[in-house]
């Protein structure tokens, strides 16, 4: 596995997780005085967020994992 990929890994993991925890603060956070629809944007970005680390994961369990074990040596 290149270092490229692994260090794109980590950062998509990291990216999804600020922007998912900065989209349930956001929601959570009632002292603006914003308009009320205002509450469907955290959510689209937290849902995107957490797709973001999903897809994350689930690129390590089906391809990272078999990239890095490497191919079986033929003796």
């Amino acid at each position: 596995m290149r270092p490229t990929t692994i260090m794109s890994l980590i950062t998509a993991l990291v990216v999804g997780l600020a922007v998912t925890g900065m989209a349930v603060w956001t929601l959570v956070d009632r002292a603006g005085g914003r308009f009320w629809f205002f509450w469907i944007a955290p959510l689209i970005v937290g849902g995107l967020g957490a797709w973001l680390v999903m897809l994350t994961v689930q690129y390590w369990f089906k391809v990272g994992k078999l990239e890095v074990k490497g191919r079986p040596k033929s003796e």
